[in-house]
């Protein structure tokens, strides 16, 4: 009998386990555990322990075992630590499928590496990392380490199955705070109240989690469903780098950090009085925002500084004025200050930026903001600035900060308010074209398609930053022809209160229409973006969300060739639903088909029982896009 013990000792809680054998034999994971999985987690134990309001350490065990190749990245380990962190020690074994220790780590093993971003100038942030590699599979690894941390502001979040190809035998989270102290904490997906416990260290909280096969993240749910149960944790009172703060309420949390940076906003006097002369004779508030907004861009360029406290304070706007560059937070500082200069008042504003739309829980008041914007209230309206963005309208946030909470920062505290929502027909992607058919079945198409909004995204990033090469190649991936040549394309911005890109496009298709004797079977959709339908599952159990509300429009004419008439003609198509609309009709103008087709789709959450009829409205709109027009000599 070989036992290993964790136990309560000089005070620390820790979780009490015993195998009987070799610890991680892997012949003692249950079968109906590592069905499906490419890794189970043996073990998995972390402990936040808040020694002091400015204090914390936080230590982590955990066992996995891996299956298959697919699993390999557990074997690998990887620690994030700042200016802010310490890394205080790394423990790491190898064990073959029987169990036995193959090897331990060196201390030669473990790297230390930065960990800057590629679009930042300055960062602290490092990481210390291992790794363990063995060709025979199935295999475990195990992990210890201890990070001492100075920065209170964020407590762990703990889901310990967010992998859908991890299977779980047992984790355990605990936090320790000091007699006297509160922990905040939001329980997610399901997972069990904690338990409650005296220590003499302090108050101690205990989750935990048994016997979880692997789950079928589900396609389309809001992020922390698919993370599986897990729990969010956040103090009352923290401390960094001796400046005490609260985030009970969000107003507390506000006001923090408005006092972080509050006075960094002065100005050069010849940069001030160059603000007042570009907007002088000027009446209309939004165009003298416009004109603030067009100099930001101009003269600056977004670079990440992430040093110790930067990470949330921002440097003074005048230093942005001397070296031209900031981060998000620098930046929107720097406008703040010009826009002040000129007589309009303006609010920092705090978000969870991300197109995956990670959005922060407006209940449960904590630090998981990763990004700074700029809001500019109006007696009529609200103008939203993105200072990082040298390109974008003013007003203009797009994707990766629309429809989600904001904090605004305000001397007397902090508000959460919501970024705006993009409209169907804000985001449109309107196609126009002319099809020159021959008999033979082959056309010859000249399009022209108006993107705006966030359709214009990953057509702006192609035009910026793509060779000639490039973008012809991503132009041929937005079809689903199987065969066709683009002659000739130019993209084409156009100056609007919304992003807008006009792209052409010449294009030959050999089979356009596929001949049959003396008829020729015509599917007049031809130019249809490739869209894949959602997969139908017959136990949704998670709420859906569709991200983006959308416009489409499609007009396409086809001239006839010579000789040849309409036999057939499809029936005009209507589709409703709560998700949005679909229209598709056809009708012959002399020599010409005239093809229409119009989708809007709206965004929205929606309950998991109305996803099969999501998925049916979808299949019905890929079927009406497969019609045919029949045409005869």
């Amino acid at each position: 009998m070989n036992k290993r013990w964790y136990g309560l000792v000089g005070g620390w809680l820790l979780s009490l386990t015993a195998w009987a054998g070799e610890p991680f034999s892997v012949a003692a994971i249950p079968a109906n555990l590592s069905a499906g999985a490419a890794a189970v987690m043996r073990v998995h134990e972390q402990t936040f322990q808040v020694r002091t309001q400015a204090e914390a350490v936080e230590t982590v065990h955990y066992a996995v075992t891996i299956l298959k190749e697919e699993g390999q990245s557990y074997a690998n380990l990887e620690i994030p630590y700042d200016k802010l962190s310490k890394v205080s020690s790394i423990e790491g074994t190898l064990y073959n499928a029987e169990g036995k220790v193959l090897r331990r780590l060196k201390r030669s093993d473990i790297k230390d590496l930065s960990s800057i971003s590629d679009f930042s100038l300055f960062e602290d942030n490092r990481a210390k990392s291992a790794a363990f590699s063995y060709a025979d599979y199935p295999f475990t690894v195990e992990f210890r380490y201890e990070i001492t941390t100075r920065n209170t502001m964020s407590y762990p979040a703990w889901f310990p199955q967010s992998d859908d190809k991890l299977a779980l035998e047992l984790a355990q989270f605990q936090v320790v705070v000091p007699a006297g102290q509160t922990l905040r904490y939001k329980i997610l997906n399901q997972l069990a109240a904690p338990e409650m416990a005296t220590s003499p260290a302090g108050r101690v909280y205990t989750w935990q989690l048994k016997q979880q096969k692997i789950h079928e993240q589900e396609s389309q749910a809001p992020y922390y469903t698919n993370l599986g149960p897990g729990v969010l944790t956040a103090p009352d009172e923290f401390e960094l780098e001796a400046r005490k703060g609260r985030m009970q309420t969000w107003q507390e949390l506000g006001r923090f950090v408005y006092q972080l940076n509050e006075g960094r906003d002065q100005l050069p006097e010849s940069l001030r009085r160059q603000a007042l002369e570009l907007v002088a004779g000027e009446t209309d508030a939004v165009k003298k925002i416009q004109k603030i907004y067009g100099f930001v861009q101009q003269h600056t360029r977004y670079v990440s500084i992430q040093l110790g406290i930067g990470g949330w304070q921002t440097f003074p706007a005048s230093v942005v004025a001397e070296k031209g560059y900031g981060d998000c937070k620098a930046l929107s500082n720097y406008t703040y200050a010009l826009l002040k200069a000129v007589g309009i008042p303006s609010y920092w504003a705090l978000v969870s930026a991300g197109r995956h739309k990670v959005d922060v829980e407006p209940d449960f008041p904590a630090l998981r903001f990763n990004h700074m914007i700029l809001c500019v209230p109006l007696a009529k309206d609200t103008v939203w600035l993105e200072c990082t963005d040298q390109h974008a309208p003013a007003g203009y946030l797009g994707s990766f900060t629309d429809n989600r909470h904001a904090l605004l920062l305000m001397p007397e505290g902090g508000k959460l308010v919501r970024t705006p929502v993009y409209r169907p027909v804000d985001n449109r992607q309107n196609r126009s074209a002319v099809a020159r058919l021959e008999a033979s079945g082959s056309a010859t198409f000249d399009v022209s398609t108006l993107y705006t909004g966030i359709q214009t995204e990953g057509v702006e990033s192609v035009m910026r930053t793509a060779s000639s090469d490039d973008q012809r190649q991503w132009l041929y991936r937005q079809f689903t022809m199987p065969n066709f040549t683009i002659s000739s394309f130019s993209f084409q911005e156009q100056k609007n209160t919304l992003p807008a890109i006009v792209e052409r496009l010449i294009m030959q298709v050999p089979t356009c229409a596929s001949r049959s004797g003396n008829r020729l079977f015509l599917v007049p959709s031809q130019l249809t973006s490739s869209q894949s339908l959602p997969v139908q599952t017959d136990h949704r159990t998670a709420e859906f969300q569709l991200a983006t509300s959308y416009l489409d429009t499609d007009t396409i004419t086809y001239q006839l060739p010579t000789g040849m008439a309409v036999e057939y003609l499809f029936e005009p198509v209507q589709l409703k639903s709560r998700f949005g609309t679909y229209q598709a009709s056809a009708k012959v103008e002399g020599n010409t088909v005239k093809y229409s087709r119009r989708l809007v789709m709206e965004a929205g959450r929606y309950a998991p029982e109305l996803y099969t009829e999501y998925v049916d409205f979808r299949r019905k709109i890929a079927k009406a896009d497969r019609l045919q027009i029949l045409l005869k000599n």
